[in-house]
C-alpha cells in the first residue's frame, strides 16, 4: 500500500479529465483543501495525450479482455454506513482496434516507397532485395519535402524509435479564439502554463460530377473571399453581405422574426445564397447540420466571425504538444494553491451514510473524508446512473491515423481543419483535424490525422472518410498506423438521479469541436459546491506574490552574486516568449504560424 495520506479534505476529485481538473483548480484557488486522485499513471483520463508507446499500452489496457479483469479489495463499513463500489472507467471504451501498415524490421533509410501496393491496409514497404539506394547528394536535390518523404520506407521499428516525438490525443479539440475556454485561460492566468498554435487553413470537400471529389480551402477573411477562385464574383458579393449581417445580426431583430422557429438552411435560402455558398456556410463556417435552428446557426456564425483575426487568419487555436496539456495546465494551478496530487491510486468505493450523503472514499484500505466529491462519470456506481447499462448508449467514433504526408500538399506545413458533410455516401458529418511536427504532435515528415463523429462502430462509421483521404494513389497519403475506438457519449446521461447531493459527476468529451460544454460543466459543479465564491479568479504572477518573510535579511548563500544575474539578464528573462515563439493568449494582436 502507498504511504498514508491526510484523511480530511474539503473536496476530493476522482479522475484527471479536463472538467475535473478545472473544478480542482477553481476549488484550490479559493482556499479549499483539495485531493486530486487518479488510478492511472498519467494525467488527462479520457482527455489524455500519449507517446506512441503510451498509446499502444493504452490499447492493451482497454481491450475487451483487459476490461474483464477487475481487482477486488476487502473493505469493511462502519455502523450506519454503506460502501458502494465504483465502476471500472474502462467501460466507456469499446471496439478498440490498432493496426500497422508496415513491416516489423528496420529498412534502409533511402529506399523508394512502393506506391503501387494493393490498398490502404497493405504494407508500404519493399523487401531488401527490391530496395534501391539513393545517395545523400541526389536526395538533397529533391524539390519538395513531399518528394523527400517518398524516398523513405518506414518500418514499425523506425516509427517506434521516434515514440517520444508523438503526442497523440484521445479527445482532440480546437479552441475558438473568442470561445469560453480562451476567455477562462486569460482571466484565470492559466494561459501561462500552455502554448498554442493557430489552425492555418480550413478545408471543405466538394463532390464532382464524376462521383469523385476535391478538397478546397475555405475563404475565411475578406481578402480570402475576394481572391478565392472557387466562387463567382456575384457569389463573393452575396457572401460578403451575408457575413457582415451575421457579425451584427442581433442589431437587426426585425429581419429574423419570420425565421425565429425555422431552420437555418431556410434562412440562408431566403438571403438568396447559392447552393455553393450554402455548402461553405453550413459545412465549414457555422459547421452545423441542416436540422439546426436559425438562431443557433447565426450564433455559430458570429462566434466564427468574431474569433477571426484575434490570433491569426482562422478562428481556431490548437494546443501545442496535444490537447492533454490543457488538463495539466489546470493541475499546475491547483498544485500552486496547495492541492494534493496522487496518481496510480485507485478508489474502490464511496462511503455513503444512512441519509444518502457521501462521507468520502476508500482507497487502498484508507478512508479519505470530504465535504464534496467530484468524479468522472465513468467511475460512478451503476446504482446512481444508467451509464454503461443501456444497449442504446450514444457513442463517439474516433480514428487516429499516422500518415506519411498531408491530405492536401502545401509549400509549408499546415494545421488543418476539415469537416466532411453528411452526403455523397458519407453517413454522418466527420470532423477531421490534421497536425504535424510543428505542433509537437509527431516527428518531422509525418502527420497525425484525427477523425471524430457520432456513431456506434468507428471503423465502419469512418470508412468513407478514410477512402476519400487515403489510398494507394501517388497523390494520397499512405497510412502507417491506424487506431479505431468508440467512446461512450455521457453528455446526454442523467448524472444526478439517485446520487448523493454532495457528489458531482463530470461526463467526458463529447463530439463537438470546442470545449464549451466542459467549461459549463466545471462552472456548474463549482457553483453548486461554493455558490458564494468566484469561479477561478485571476491567479497572481510569480513576481506579484508577497511572501511572509518578505524584507527579512537573506542568509549566507541564499542569493546569487550580482555578476551572475545583472539587469541585462533580468530584462532578457522578462522579455522572453515561450519556447516556440508563440504569442501568449493575452496578446491578441497576432499569432505566429511558423
Amino acid at each position: 500500500m502507498e504511504a498514508e495520506l491526510p484523511t480530511d479534505y474539503d473536496v476530493i476529485v476522482l479522475g484527471t479529465g479536463l472538467v475535473e481538473c478545472i473544478v480542482a483548480a477553481a476549488s484550490a484557488r479559493v482556499g479549499k483543501k483539495v485531493l486530486h486522485i487518479d488510478k492511472n499513471d498519467y494525467y488527462g483520463g479520457q482527455w489524455a495525450s500519449f507517446t506512441l508507446k503510451g498509446l499502444e499500452q493504452w490499447v492493451e489496457e482497454n481491450s475487451s479482455a483487459a476490461q474483464q479483469e477487475t481487482a477486488k479489495e476487502e473493505q469493511e463499513a462502519k455502523g450506519g454506513e454503506m460502501l458502494v463500489r465504483t465502476s471500472d472507467p474502462r467501460q466507456v471504451y469499446s471496439k478498440v482496434k490498432l493496426g500497422w501498415h508496415l513491416q516489423n524490421a528496420k529498412t534502409p533509410e533511402a529506399t523508394p516507397i512502393d506506391i503501387n501496393s494493393d490498398s490502404v491496409g497493405s504494407q508500404r514497404c519493399m523487401g531488401e532485395d527490391e530496395s534501391t539506394d539513393i545517395n545523400k547528394e541526389s536526395q538533397a536535390k529533391l524539390e519538395t519535402k513531399d518528394e523527400a518523404q517518398h524516398c523513405r520506407t518506414w518500418s514499425q521499428d523506425d516509427v517506434r524509435d521516434l515514440s517520444r516525438k508523438f503526442n497523440l490525443d484521445l479527445a482532440p479539440k480546437l479552441l475558438y479564439s473568442r470561445g469560453s475556454l480562451v476567455e477562462l485561460l486569460i482571466s484565470s492566468n492559466v494561459a501561462r502554463y500552455a502554448e498554442f498554435k493557430c489552425i492555418t487553413r480550413v478545408l471543405t470537400w466538394v463532390a464532382s460530377r464524376e462521383g469523385e471529389g476535391n478538397l478546397l480551402v475555405v475563404p475565411c477573411t475578406r481578402s480570402d473571399v475576394f481572391t478565392a477562385d472557387t466562387i463567382s464574383l456575384i457569389e463573393k458579393r452575396l457572401l460578403m453581405k451575408f457575413l457582415e449581417f451575421c457579425h451584427s445580426y442581433e442589431e437587426n431583430p426585425e429581419q429574423l422574426e419570420e425565421y425565429a422557429d425555422k431552420l437555418f438552411v431556410d434562412f440562408l435560402k431566403s438571403r438568396k445564397l447559392t447552393d455553393n455558398l450554402i455548402h461553405f456556410v453550413m459545412e465549414s463556417i457555422a459547421m452545423v447540420s441542416r436540422e439546426v435552428s436559425c438562431r443557433e446557426g447565426l450564433e455559430r456564425m458570429k462566434l466564427f466571425l468574431t474569433s477571426l483575426g484575434r490570433y491569426g487568419a482562422t478562428p481556431f487555436l490548437f494546443s501545442m504538444y496535444g490537447c492533454g496539456e490543457l488538463p495539466q495546465a489546470f493541475c499546475r494551478l491547483c498544485a500552486v494553491f496547495e492541492g494534493t496530487y496522487i496518481l496510480r491510486r485507485p478508489v474502490s468505493s464511496l462511503i455513503i451514510d444512512s441519509e444518502n450523503k457521501c462521507l468520502g472514499v476508500m482507497s487502498e484500505g484508507q478512508r479519505l473524508h470530504c465535504s464534496h466529491l467530484v468524479m468522472d462519470a465513468s467511475y460512478v456506481p451503476e446504482r446512481y446512473s444508467g451509464i454503461g447499462s443501456s444497449a442504446a448508449q450514444k457513442s463517439i467514433s474516433r480514428g487516429i491515423f499516422i500518415t506519411d504526408r498531408s491530405i492536401l500538399s502545401s509549400d509549408k506545413e499546415q494545421l488543418t481543419l476539415l469537416r466532411l458533410p453528411e452526403k455523397d455516401g458519407n453517413p454522418q458529418p466527420v470532423t477531421i483535424i490534421e497536425v504535424g511536427a510543428g505542433s509537437g504532435i509527431c516527428p518531422k515528415n509525418l502527420y497525425c490525422v484525427h477523425m471524430i463523429c457520432n456513431g456506434s462502430d468507428a471503423q465502419e462509421d469512418l470508412k468513407v472518410a478514410v477512402q476519400r483521404l487515403f489510398g494507394e494513389d501517388e497523390d494520397k497519403p499512405h497510412v502507417l498506423l491506424h487506431l479505431y475506438f468508440n467512446l461512450a457519449d455521457l453528455s446526454g446521461c442523467d448524472l444526478l438521479s439517485g446520487a448523493p447531493t454532495n457528489v458531482h459527476l463530470c461526463c467526458g468529451p463529447d463530439a463537438e469541436l470546442d470545449y464549451d460544454s466542459a467549461i459549463d460543466q466545471a462552472k456548474n459543479a463549482f457553483l453548486m459546491m461554493f455558490p458564494e465564491e468566484e469561479f477561478l479568479p485571476r491567479a497572481p504572477d510569480p513576481d506579484e506574490i508577497v511572501f511572509d518573510n518578505a524584507g527579512a535579511e537573506p542568509k549566507t548563500g541564499d542569493n546569487f552574486d550580482s555578476t551572475t544575474f545583472d539587469k541585462q539578464d533580468s530584462a532578457e528573462v522578462a522579455g522572453k516568449k515561450n519556447m516556440n515563439g508563440e504569442k501568449a493568449l493575452d496578446e491578441p494582436t497576432a499569432a505566429s504560424n511558423s
